[in-house]
């Protein structure tokens, strides 16, 4: 794939696994991990109502930080994000800025009265984060048993396939459509 990413921790708690999830991608998919960008979550994008960051302006904020094109940024929070319409999101893209957000909250086990287990935190914010990333490389929501397939709780992020299905493969292989 060979595209520049830079896998970026908003706060202390998600810095570990920012780290991990770089090299992860790094190493899984063929990103080149980028190094050099730090930020935090803007202050106004926090919702004091529902204690919620609003994932869009993170992700207009992060576009600002870009150097190039040819860059794709990918944040990860500790904290809870949502989008209108929705109470929470794991994760939000914007493929036109070529930035996403997941977050780590809802993805924690501990978050839903279990005991902690980061071996399955890392494997469902693999899962989002690919999921994102998908996004960011062009792809749509698949109806298919694919990473591409929408969720709506993490019981069926956890039995969602771990990869992308053949059509989304071939997709992200293919070379981008010229419009006439």
């Amino acid at each position: 794939m060979y595209e520049k990413i830079y896998v970026v921790p908003l706060d202390e708690n998600s810095r570990p696994f920012a780290e991990w999830l770089g090299q992860t991608l790094s190493r899984k998919m063929g990103f080149r991990l980028q190094t050099g960008i730090v930020s935090r979550l803007p202050e106004e994008a926090f919702n004091a109502g529902s204690n919620q960051y609003y994932a869009v302006p993170i992700l207009a904020k992060l576009e600002l930080l870009k150097g190039a094109e040819d860059e794709i940024i990918l944040a990860v929070t500790d904290e809870d994000l949502f989008i209108p319409n929705h109470n929470f999101v794991f994760g939000q893209a914007n493929s036109v800025g070529r930035t996403a957000i997941v977050s780590l909250l809802r993805l924690k086990p501990e978050y839903y009265g279990l005991p902690e287990d980061e071996e399955l935190t890392r494997s469902r914010l693999l899962a989002s984060a690919l999921h994102e990333l998908g996004h960011l490389l062009g792809l749509k929501n698949c109806a298919n048993d694919c990473v591409m397939r929408a969720i709506m709780n993490v019981n069926e992020l956890d039995h969602r396939a771990e990869g992308f299905c053949p059509n989304c493969l071939l997709n992200l292989t293919l070379p981008t459509k010229v419009k006439i």
